[in-house]
């Protein structure tokens, strides 16, 4: 695999993607809910989240389909999306994952694990999204900045 520049990817930095750290996080919100509740609530529909999360995902992929241009955050862009949902988010896929850990802690009715969301969130901004979002706009231009002033960043 190659990155947005042409240079091979080391085999570690190939599981560095966001579905990889939704599964650890996921992990972690349930062991911390088992060992360490903090306060247990009982609100219903927690599976909707994960449902929509996942959803706002494969719609958000069926554009990068459609555009031909590659999904994997560590590769060059080659078309800037800004419709379907990416009209309402920049970033819906990371929205849509965001949902699917909310999900998941209002499924596992723990306090403890609705904490992660946050501390989820901003690792995808701060690991992902920032970096992204630059090497969008230097592909893209004029044309991201226009985009990037309409569109916020998470919604």
């Amino acid at each position: 695999m190659k990155d947005r520049h042409g240079n091979p990817v080391p085999p570690a930095k190939q599981f560095d993607i966001p579905p990889v750290w939704l599964l650890g996080t996921l992990i972690l919100q349930s062991l911390i809910a088992w060992i360490m509740p903090l306060v247990r609530f009982d609100i219903p529909g927690g599976i909707l989240f994960v449902v929509a999360g996942i959803a706002l995902v494969l719609w958000s992929a069926s554009h990068f389909r459609k555009a031909q241009t590659p999904i994997h955050p560590r590769r060059k862009p080659t078309a800037l999306i800004t419709d379907g949902p990416f009209g309402f988010s920049r970033n819906p896929i990371y929205l849509g994952i965001s949902l699917v850990a909310l999900g998941w802690g209002l499924q596992l009715g723990a306090l403890s694990a609705l904490i992660l969301v946050p501390l989820f969130m901003l690792l995808l901004q701060r690991r992902f999204i920032e970096g992204e979002e630059l090497h969008v706009g230097k592909a893209m231009g004029a044309e991201w900045d226009d985009y990037a002033r309409r569109v916020r960043r998470w919604l």
